[in-house]
């Protein structure tokens, strides 16, 4: 029983932010450094924000408590785009407005973990979803499978799966365009993961943040699509990524119908709903999304090609997102990657650590091409350079 000043087991469970340990470092630099370090974008929304009396006057709703479900016209295009883009044909009763993809996410392992159940995560893996299990009393099994799919296409994931689930795994997380390796899992992987989850009655929590950002005409599978998966996967988006509109803390989950009513009674008791306006505001993006995503995708991609061709050692080209991740141990030459981490802070520029992404890449560092200005996120990997063949 804790008492001040002392806090709950529960809060020592997880880690605080990825780049908290070098915050006092970053802040020392003289010059503005150059931020390879968090996933975000320098643009700024290439859509026009229907903000202004005549937005007010048409949505007269806009703050007053919304539906907790969401605004029933942004629930009705997310149905119209999922089912043209992501082949799942739902209706307004199997989506759900989050406060971001990190709310659907958090929600999901509340709604699906008892104490001591297993999430079998696929990684390297976005970090804070860890800590989403253990704090609704579930347990992480990580397996790693994304840089191994680079490295041989020919993948046994079927094996490396089957291998991983003990009698207590209940839900598998997966992670396509995946943070921060960049790949994009091909449609026959994800089939042997659903056939797999429906074999074992697993549920799978799909985290599509980065829908929208695979590179070279690759297809984007959503794996609650495929046949007979659609009851048992959670399909997890965001406006962060792709609508560059991270501030707006804005998601989505589509399910089941009886799935989204037992995450709303979580929701209503954490924060009621999400914004009301930010629904407003993303409805007419969302339809004219075609107008301006493409574009988008197509400089993201030019972005990513010059940002890996003024690399001067290897990586993997990502396939999706926009993050490279790499292992930086033929760089290590004696150092550990912390002391890599801060020789990158002393040149100017900003990376993060892998290790927080997964136990089996310490020695990796994931780097964003488009949190920054082109301009510089080029001089960043001029500083990378450095750093590495030093």
């Amino acid at each position: 029983m804790p008492r001040y000043p002392e806090y709950s087991a529960r809060a020592s469970l997880v880690a605080g932010s990825v780049f908290e340990r070098f915050a006092a470092k970053l802040k020392q630099q003289t010059e503005p450094y150059v931020k390879l370090h968090i996933g975000d974008t320098y643009m700024r929304p290439p859509f026009e924000l229907p903000l202004g009396e005549a937005f007010l006057d048409a949505h007269p709703t806009t703050f007053q408590y919304c539906n907790t479900f969401g605004v029933g016209a942004l629930r009705s295009t997310i149905c119209e785009k999922l089912a043209q883009e992501n082949a799942l044909d739902i209706a307004s009763n199997q989506v759900m407005l989050t406060s971001g993809a990190s709310n659907a996410l958090s929600n999901s392992a509340q709604g699906l973990l008892d104490p001591g159940d297993e999430v079998l995560v696929l990684t390297p893996a976005w970090p804070f979803f860890r800590g989403m299990v253990r704090l609704a009393g579930g347990v992480v099994n990580e397996l790693p499978v994304y840089m191994e799919m680079y490295a041989d296409r020919e993948l046994d994931l079927a094996a490396r799966v089957e291998s991983a689930i003990t009698p207590r795994t209940v839900a598998i997380y997966v992670n396509t365009p995946n943070n921060p390796s960049g790949k994009v899992v091909p449609r026959e992987q994800l089939t042997v993961l659903a056939d797999i989850a429906k074999r074992h009655s697993l549920w799978v929590i799909s985290d599509e943040a980065y829908d929208g950002l695979a590179f070279d005409d690759r297809e984007h599978v959503s794996i609650g699509s495929l046949p007979g998966m659609f009851d048992q996967t959670l399909s997890i988006f965001t406006f962060s990524k792709a609508y560059m509109f991270a501030g707006l803390r804005l998601g989505f989950v589509a399910a089941s119908e009886t799935t989204i009513a037992t995450l709303n009674k979580l929701m209503i008791h954490q924060l009621y709903g999400p914004t009301t306006v930010g629904q407003h505001m993303m409805v007419e993006p969302m339809r004219r999304r075609n107008e301006w995503l493409p574009k988008l995708r197509q400089h993201y991609q030019q972005l990513r090609d010059a940002f890996v061709g003024a690399l001067e050692f290897d990586v993997h080209q990502p396939e999706g997102t926009y993050f490279v991740f790499f292992d930086a141990t033929p760089h290590l030459r004696g150092r550990d990657i912390i002391q890599v981490v801060d020789a990158c802070i002393d040149q100017g520029v900003s990376v993060a650590p892998g290790g927080d992404f997964g136990t089996h890449f310490e020695n990796h560092l994931r780097l964003c091409f488009t949190a920054d200005d082109p301009e510089r996120v080029l001089a960043g990997a001029s500083r990378l350079n450095r750093v590495m063949n030093a």
